[in-house]
């Protein structure tokens, strides 16, 4: 705090809970009660802000950018939250280190300004004794960039944390921490907590000169903890990961002989200590000075004589074996790195040379080594190479980020097989996993938490249901097929989508409309546009407008011009009774149409004779204009009904439904029993007086009712 001016008294104690200065009539009235007015409202105010902000929160603006390479820093203008305020700053340029922590903020520093230093001060009021004297002085609180540590005066306010060149996240503004923490907490315990938002890919980069592994996270934001994690940019970080070595000791290999490659069981290589094998070598000895003598050979150990030999001479090499020499009449032996010739027969002369093959055990200095083996030569075909080496064990580690975004390396446990990956530690986000193999195979595999927005989450669901329907209908072909254990052959389940499942050149009694099995009708519909209705012979509407070709003439007439009575004197002689049969004859043909590929659409005709129709017109007659008028189309046909109409006939037609079917073939079958139809009869030439008693049809009595 700066010093205050005489005669500046503040007794404001936040420790007594004073609440409020009670002022008394006839009492004076003392300037440090009005400084300990102002100084308890602003700690008042403080201590509510205090709940919502911390200092150094940012409410607008003041970005950084940090150059990692020099360091070099620029701050922008902005408004901070420091000691109860919401404080401006101006922009500013820092140079800081690279190396190590650093901490950006802002220094306030508090001066009092009188009317010394501000005459504006002095009392304004023109007129009054006290005009141009002075009174209160001010208390100024001023802000500046810097970093901790830097030498500047005032008192210092963390806003950035800057590690190795790399600022550490930092919430947007508004820091309002009381908000903050709710919504953390919330986030929490809904949706875990730890969740990548965006962005935050991770991919490694070529190692270090001091053979540190670098990796690079790029820009995102993620939630760790509940607490949003924002990376303007990308970072980069390095590690000294280091493997975990494993002594392998004698390891066998079999020699191919000459020059050969050997890969080790294990790699990557990280030493080869020994590479031992078996040589074979032919040396020339002089046998000592007694008969018996052993000669001892240049190379230990030797594991195998292969010949001895002088001149022409070749002698039996035997092994001995717990005091026994095999083959009994060997002339010498391996013994102790020497050839004895202490077994009884021929041996070179004493002091003589002789030459001598042998195979011995010896280690070798590997050439051209990598990760994974080595060449050696000499080795005798078929024998033994031993490597004694130490090599890297795979590891799985993780990269993490924290709360304050940074990169964290988690190291693991390393495992000559089944490597484990290592837990996440409590606050940290795992971005990826890192495969250590120590060599080109080595991986990183994102394993990062992310959140999944609702439109995926509705093709999620979409998926679900497709896969619902699917096992559904599966479910219906294995119920099917589980039904009957001796019919399963030929059993299926069918959704109705489509005709794939139809029986193709076989008739077919159905149609599919609709995902539903309809009956199908054979129907041929024809259609014709008429300008309107016309009065015209019903074979001019076909021939000229349908352009259908010719049809049979059902009803005509043409030479109608009045009316007279046929018996007008009503003068005829008594009839027989006859009766007629409306259908007199029924002829029908059932036919059975093989079809594909139905198209069904809806066709019903209702036929209405009013009263008062020419009585030429029977049953029979409609039942010939039924199809033709089927035949002209709809168009065709209100012309007929004009022409109807005039001739006292009406028609009524409802369009219901039929299917249109791709015939394969038409079948005809004979019929066990005669069709049900409604037959109709008319009595005439009953006398007067005549009555009806009965009815009987092919001797079967038919009920009626008598006129």
């Amino acid at each position: 705090m700066p010093t205050m001016p005489s005669g500046y008294y503040n007794r404001f104690d936040a420790t007594k809970n004073y609440d409020e200065h009670l002022f008394r009539s006839g009492k004076v009235l003392q300037g440090a009660e009005l400084n300990e007015v102002q100084s308890n409202l602003g700690h008042r105010v403080q201590t509510i802000a205090d709940v919502l902000f911390k200092d150094g929160a940012i409410i607008r603006d003041a970005q950084i950018l940090v150059d990692p390479q020099t360091g070099e820093t620029t701050l922008g203008a902005g408004a901070i939250y420091l000691r109860g305020a919401v404080r401006g700053v101006a922009p500013a340029n820092l140079l800081i280190s690279v190396s190590g922590r650093v901490l950006v903020g802002i220094y306030l520093t508090d001066v009092v300004i009188s009317e010394l230093e501000d005459a504006a001060l002095r009392d304004p009021a023109v007129g009054v004794r006290n005009y141009q004297e002075p009174g209160a002085c001010r208390l100024q609180v001023n802000t500046a960039w810097g970093f901790e540590g830097d030498g500047q005066e005032g008192e210092f306010y963390a806003v950035y944390e800057v590690i190795d060149g790399i600022v550490s996240s930092k919430e947007p503004p508004p820091q309002i921490d009381a908000i903050s923490n709710a919504i953390a907490r919330y986030d929490r315990q809904s949706a875990g907590g730890y969740y990548m938002v965006n962005g935050l890919e991770v991919q490694r980069l070529a190692d270090s000169v001091a053979g540190n592994q670098v990796y690079s996270v790029a820009e995102g934001v993620a939630r760790i903890d509940g607490k949003e994690v924002i990376l303007q940019h990308a970072i980069y970080a390095a590690f000294a990961a280091e493997p975990d070595p494993k002594s392998v000791t004698l390891e066998p290999h079999i020699a191919q002989g000459g020059t050969e490659r050997i890969d080790t069981n294990h790699y990557p290589i990280i030493a080869v200590q020994q590479v031992s094998l078996i040589k074979e070598k032919t040396v020339t000895v002089t046998h000592g000075g007694y008969a018996g003598v052993s000669d001892a050979l240049p190379d230990s150990p030797v594991v195998e004589l292969v010949s001895v030999s002088q001149g022409a001479t070749t002698y039996d090499i035997g092994i001995m074996t717990g005091g026994s020499l095999s083959p009994s009449n060997a002339h010498c032996y391996l013994d102790d790195d020497k050839v004895n010739w202490s077994p009884s027969g021929s041996e070179p002369a004493t002091g003589s040379t002789y030459s001598v093959t042998y195979r011995y055990v010896t280690t070798v200095s590997p050439t051209s080594p990598d990760d994974t083996g080595f060449t050696v030569t000499g080795a005798v075909a078929g024998s033994l190479i031993q490597v004694t080496y130490t090599w890297a064990m795979p590891r799985v580690d993780r990269l993490c980020l924290n709360t304050s975004g940074q990169v964290v390396f988690v190291e693991g446990a390393s495992s000559p097989y089944t490597p484990r990956t290592p837990d996440v530690p409590p606050g940290l986000l795992s971005l990826a996993t890192i495969q250590q193999w120590w060599d080109a195979r080595t991986r990183v595999a994102p394993d990062v938490v992310k959140v999944v927005p609702m439109n995926e989450l509705n093709g999620m669901n979409r998926k679900i249901d497709s896969l619902f329907a699917l096992m559904a209908e599966e479910r219906l072909v294995i119920n099917a097929l589980a039904s009957d254990p001796t019919a399963k052959k030929g059993i299926f389940a069918d959704a109705f989508y489509d005709d794939d499942l139809r029986d193709q050149g076989l008739a077919q009694t159905a149609a599919i409309v609709g995902q539903l099995l309809t009956l199908g009708l054979d129907a041929t519909v024809y259609s014709q546009s008429l300008d309107g209705p016309q009065v015209l012979d019903a074979r001019v509407i076909v021939e000229e407008n349908l352009n259908v070709g010719p049809t049979e003439e059902v009803v005509s007439q043409l030479l109608r011009t009045g009316t007279m009575l046929v018996n007008p004197y009503q003068a005829f002689s008594p009839l027989p009774a006859v009766a007629v049969l409306s259908p007199a004859v029924d002829f029908w043909t059932q036919v059975e149409t093989d079809w594909k590929s139905p198209i069904t659409r809806q066709l019903e005709e209702n036929w209405t004779q009013l009263p008062g129709v020419s009585a030429w017109l029977s049953q029979w007659n409609l039942n010939l204009v039924i199809p033709w008028i089927g035949r002209l189309g709809i168009q065709a046909y209100f012309s007929l009904e004009r022409w109807l109409e005039m001739h006292r006939i009406v028609v009524t037609r409802e369009i219901r439904r039929s299917t249109e079917v791709e015939k394969l073939g038409t079948s005809y079958v004979d019929l066990q029993y005669l069709r049900p139809i409604e037959v109709q009869f008319a009595l005439t030439g009953l006398a007067a007086g005549e009555t009806i008693t009965s009815v009987v049809f092919g001797g079967v009595p038919v009920a009626f009712t008598a006129p």
